[in-house]
């Protein structure tokens, strides 16, 4: 189970907006959010729950990736059978 961050009185509205009703609760931290794009981003899942992810969760998460750089393609020139006169 996520920690509570806040009182019970906040846990009506959303901890990011703090202007709507709580829809939903982050599933890393356990902070309330509601529907709003800005405030949460929402993963369907196949018959299961979807995923709910608060902004600062992940803000935090995106912060881990690395950049990955990919090799140039190698071109190839088609030699073929030289004659020699």
């Amino acid at each position: 189970m996520a920690p509570i961050r806040y009182s019970v009185e906040y846990l009506d509205y959303c901890t990011t907006c703090e202007k709507k009703k709580v829809i939903q609760c982050c599933d890393k931290c356990g902070d309330s959010v509601c529907e709003n794009p800005k405030c949460c981003t929402v993963y369907p899942q196949h018959k299961k729950e979807d995923i709910v992810l608060c902004k600062y969760c992940v803000d935090a998460i995106g912060k881990r990736f690395k950049e990955v750089k990919e090799p140039e393609p190698q071109t190839y020139k088609y030699l073929g059978s030289q004659q020699t006169t």
